[in-house]
């Protein structure tokens, strides 16, 4: 029997407390090919995470602002690491980017995500950036 191609886009969960930010980077997503999942904190992202393992949906490339009330990104990059050892069997970690207005330089590395991205960015700079991390 030979197993048909996946026709299902990468999802890409975008953790921003704005909703201007939320709403256009999900719908440069979804032009690009993605499927855009949304959460305005920590906890509400950690929540989406435990229902799209439930149903097989895990992301392939979380954008997260590091600044949100709620549960902010540093707290939410605390428990994606607990989240990652409970689930590592099942899927594969997803990448994590940084998407921040402050931040030293000096504090990226310890931040353990793949790439920082400093507001105001540019939308063609952040879908190169996924598409090379769900390459």
């Amino acid at each position: 029997m030979v197993q048909q191609p996946s026709l299902q886009h990468p999802v890409v969960l975008v953790v921003d407390d704005n909703p201007a930010i939320r709403d256009m980077v999900s719908w440069a997503l979804e032009l690009d090919g993605y499927e855009p999942a949304e959460a305005a904190e920590g906890q509400e992202a950690l929540d989406w995470l435990h229902n799209a393992a439930r149903e097989g949906r895990y992301p392939s490339v979380i954008l997260l602002d590091l600044a949100m009330p709620g549960m902010d990104g540093l707290t939410f990059l605390a428990h994606l690491q607990e989240y990652r050892e409970l689930y590592s069997s099942l899927f594969p970690g997803p990448s994590v980017v940084v998407i921040t207005a402050n931040i030293a330089a000096s504090d990226v590395e310890k931040l353990g995500v793949e790439r920082v991205i400093i507001k105001p960015f540019h939308v063609r700079d952040l879908l190169d950036t996924v598409r090379m991390l769900t390459c």
